[in-house]
């Protein structure tokens, strides 16, 4: 993984969240950590820029969705190329499409699953 990937991770679960954004720090991905996404999408709007937004669907009093579909909003160089939601509520027929994000996870998640994702659907890009 080269240096320039980052991720901004978002959710309000603090023990997940620092997981996550260890296992990315070890694989040579840049990470921001917010437990909030008031707080993430003022990053977002300071120019952080990540190559990847991965969210909780729900993050506090706030829906992941609507953290993506706010960054959907930014200029386009503040965008992240990738957006991944995570849920720990069973989907039946849901998919990524219908909250409007690429990946589409149930707790608990693998992170070497969504990191090869990540790579992938960036390799495709």
């Amino acid at each position: 993984m080269s240096e320039d990937q980052s991720i901004l991770i978002c959710d309000d679960e603090a023990d997940l969240a620092g997981e996550l954004g260890e296992f990315f720090s070890a694989c040579g991905w840049r990470t921001i950590v917010h437990l909030g996404a008031p707080d993430a999408l003022e990053a977002l709007h300071a120019g952080a820029a990540p190559t990847c937004l991965l969210t909780d669907l729900r993050v506090g009093h706030f829906s992941g969705a609507e953290l993506v579909a706010a960054t959907r909003r930014l200029p386009a160089h503040l965008q992240p190329r990738v957006y991944c939601l995570m849920t720990g509520h069973v989907l039946d027929t849901s998919e990524a499409k219908d909250f409007g994000v690429d990946l589409l996870y149930v707790k608990p998640i693998d992170p070497d699953m969504v990191l090869n994702d990540i790579q992938k659907f960036l390799d495709g890009a």
